[in-house]
């Protein structure tokens, strides 16, 4: 864990929230910043961390020094950071122990929808996403792969069934040549034995 100690003896319990300079929002930087956050409940002395990657603010209580905290957190997004009044933003990423939920205007604009979706982490409680319609997403999907089955099935059988036609007609027609060649030596023979007759 982090370092911490030396304010945390004697300490009275603090509730704070630390402000996290977001005007760059690039893939890097809100990777460093989401990282970052989740760390923050490893620090000595935080009990409870609450952190907002969309509004880039993360809050905190417990038994931690502000300023030794906002510093820390600084060196680790190598970001401004500052210490903001102690209302914790709405849950987004739960970092410590326990949680709250609280209602607070964003002070930074909120992240595309794109982004928000692609990097929201294990945790994350999206209000867009509705089970049962993923649920039956997924079902439509597994139908739509049966009837994909049946389909190609249907294609192979068709397919057999053509082979075996020709196949049938390949053997008929070898059975006729074979039955004409039989029937002209036949022919043959019999003019060989007239002949053969014709001159004793």
């Amino acid at each position: 864990m982090d370092s911490g100690s030396s304010w945390q003896e004697g300490a009275k319990h603090a509730r704070f929230s630390l402000q996290v300079d977001m005007q760059c929002r690039c893939m890097g930087c809100v990777g460093k910043v989401e990282k970052a956050m989740a760390a923050v409940g490893s620090f000595t002395g935080v009990e409870t961390a609450v952190g907002d990657v969309n509004a880039g603010v993360v809050a905190v209580a417990g038994k931690v020094d502000p300023a030794e905290l906002c510093q820390w957190l600084k060196r680790k997004t190598r970001k401004d950071v500052k210490i903001v009044c102690p209302h914790p933003p709405k849950m987004i990423l739960v970092l410590g122990g326990s949680s709250r939920i609280e209602n607070t205007t964003p002070s930074a604009p909120p992240l595309p929808q794109h982004f928000s979706s692609a990097l929201a982490p294990s945790g994350v409680q999206s209000g867009h996403e509705d089970l049962h319609l993923i649920e039956e997403k997924i079902r439509d999907l597994e139908r739509a792969r049966d009837a994909l089955k049946v389909r190609s099935l249907k294609n192979e059988l068709t397919a057999a069934k053509s082979e075996l036609k020709q196949s049938r007609e390949v053997i008929s027609n070898s059975k006729k040549a074979l039955l004409d060649s039989a029937l002209s030596q036949l022919d043959a023979f019999k003019k060989l034995e007239s002949l053969t007759q014709a001159t004793m």
